[in-house]
C-alpha cells in the first residue's frame, strides 16, 4: 500500500501544531520534558556505541539521532540500529 506524500506532510503539520500548542500552554515543563528527552537520547545513543563498540556497531552522534533516541526512548533507539543494520549494511 502507497501513502501519498501530502497526507505524511499532513500528519508531521498536525504534530508540529500540537506540540508548538502545548509548549504555549506549559511552557517551562515543556522545555524541561524536551532538554530531559535530549539527554536521555545522548546517553541512549552513547550506550548503543559503547556497547556496539565489541561488536564493531556504530550510529553516528547527530541532532537527529539523539533526538530521535530522545523523543521515541528505547523504541526509537531500536528503529535506529534498525535503520542502520537495514539501509546502511556496507557501512
Amino acid at each position: 500500500m502507497h501513502i501519498p506524500a501530502i497526507w505524511l506532510w499532513v500528519g508531521v503539520v498536525i504534530v508540529v501544531a500540537l506540540l508548538i500548542g502545548q509548549f504555549f500552554r506549559k511552557p517551562g515543563q515543556v522545555a524541561w520534558v524536551i532538554l530531559r528527552n535530549i539527554v536521555l537520547g545522548c546517553l541512549f545513543v552513547f550506550a548503543v556505541n559503547w556497547v556496539g563498540s565489541y561488536a564493531h556497531f556504530h550510529l553516528p552522534f547527530n541532532p537527529l539521532t539523539a533526538l530521535t533516541a530522545g523523543f521515541l526512548g528505547i523504541p526509537g533507539v531500536a528503529a535506529l540500529i534498525a535503520l542502520k543494520l537495514w539501509i546502511f549494511t556496507g557501512n
